[in-house]
């Protein structure tokens, strides 16, 4: 049975051990450095012991994410496993530099994830390429060396060489993201039997700001950005925000997934593509079904819904875009933006949030609550509760009453540049000055 008692160590320092088992098997660990802590060690050592049936297995750190690796490529998507792999990788070159004692697994405590969390923020740990990574780079760097001549095919291909980001200074919600990675890591070794207790959860996050609305598109920023689209762009940029899709979906997008005869498109995995979450049906309104109907007529290949001119899949959609807001003159978007306005401006509409997670594609209900902000119509009936409490006599210089914004005064206040903060939010809220005020901004 497992069992704690007291150890010197040779520097004179006391800690408490655990110790498990007989013979060459037996196994021995710092379990703290005070009988509370060795006691809630010897606790969750016991409860795996049940769980498990036996002690668990020693294994090295990088064995244990050679198997984690595996696990994930079977497990997660491609994309998923991708980063998580990288996150580990660079916590194992992050251990092999700031802590080169640790050989196993167990021997992860809090303090140095602690370590790592200060350093990464510290921008003094550099992300690490995944093996993936470093022979996709050196395939395309021999090929480019060989080849003679370059397509225009070519240009998203090997752009990747230059477009992959070695990021030093991360932000505090990257890093909470990679804690998390490290986490679900060590969780899995749990259940693997690898380890007894998991330290990461231990490590605080960071504290970050809730995002209280999305960031879409007003509709008068949509109105000049489709303005500013060439008849390519607005058909694809209209088919996003028409749909709410992202932007996996929208260019893995083929002819079988679009149903005329039903007036629905399929959001379905496809060979070396899944959805990010499970597979969806989105309707086709009329405007989209005159869209999709003329590009069918135009069509370039039999595959893709949206195609290069060479019938490849479309590429660079951030790239352009970003061009097309600089060229409307208004706030520089995302593709997600486009998504997100698919799911503000319906809720302003009055769609209920159940029918606008549905469209979308959520899985929790909460991820849809973003779009519960921009509809305030609710909120304006319950704050107007409040309007009984204020008297409606008071000093008559100090009043504003409620008028048409656009009335003789607020121009004059507008038109001489005085009160502009007032004249701001006479326009949005319809308040004309009290004859104190325009006394003074006349005189």
């Amino acid at each position: 049975m497992a069992s704690i008692h007291k150890k010197k160590l040779g520097s004179g320092k006391i800690v408490w051990e655990l110790t498990h088992g007989k013979g060459p098997s037996r196994i021995r660990l710092k379990a703290g450095d005070n009988r509370q802590q060795a006691e809630a060690t010897l606790t969750l050592f016991k409860r795996q012991l049940t769980a498990q049936g036996s002690a668990p297995t020693e294994i090295s750190l990088e064995k244990a994410l050679a198997a984690y690796g595996e696990y994930l490529q079977v497990n997660r998507r491609k994309t998923t496993a991708r980063r998580y792999l990288r996150v580990l990788k660079t916590l194992n070159a992050f251990l092999h530099d700031f802590h080169p004692g640790i050989q196993l697994l167990r021997d992860i405590r809090t303090l140095h994830l602690e370590d790592y969390k200060r350093k990464r923020f510290a921008g003094e740990i550099a992300d690490t390429k995944t093996e993936e990574e470093v022979k996709r780079e050196l395939t395309l760097r021999t090929e480019l060396e060989t080849r003679k001549t370059k397509t225009p095919e070519d240009n998203g291909r090997f752009g990747w060489l230059g477009r992959w980001p070695v990021h030093v200074k991360v932000s505090q919600k990257t890093i909470n993201y990679e804690l998390q990675c490290i986490q679900t890591f060590l969780q899995w070794a749990i259940k693997q039997n690898y380890l007894f207790s998991n330290p990461a959860p231990a490590v605080e996050r960071f504290r970050l700001p809730k995002k209280t609305i999305p960031k879409f598109m007003t509709s008068e920023e949509l109105t000049k950005f489709f303005t500013a689209c060439n008849p390519d762009q607005r058909v694809v940029f209209s088919t996003m925000l028409l749909t709410g899709m992202r932007k996996g979906e929208l260019k893995n997008l083929t002819w079988n997934d679009v149903n005329f005869q039903l007036g629905i498109i399929f959001i379905q995995a496809k060979e070396g593509w899944s959805p990010k979450t499970d597979e969806r049906i989105i309707p086709i309104s009329p405007v989209l079904d005159q869209i999709l109907l003329k590009l069918y007529e135009d069509r370039m290949t039999d595959q893709w819904v949206f195609a290069n001119q060479y019938g490849k899949r479309l590429s660079h959609l951030l790239d352009r875009l970003k061009g097309i807001c600089r060229r409307a003159g208004i706030r520089e978007a995302t593709l997600h933006s486009l998504r997100h306005s698919f799911g503000a401006h319906l809720r302003m509409a009055g769609v209920s949030l159940a029918d606008i997670a549905d469209l979308m594609g959520h899985k929790d209900l909460a991820t849809t609550q973003i779009y519960a902000k921009v509809e305030q119509q609710h909120l304006r009936s319950v704050i107007n509760k409040l309007t009984p409490l204020v008297p409606l006599e008071v000093s008559p210089e100090s009043v504003t009453r409620r008028t048409n914004p656009r009335d003789g005064n607020t121009k004059l206040l507008m038109k001489k540049g005085i009160g502009k903060d007032w004249a701001r939010l006479a326009e949005r809220e319809g308040f004309e000055p009290s004859a104190q005020v325009l006394a003074r901004a006349t005189a």
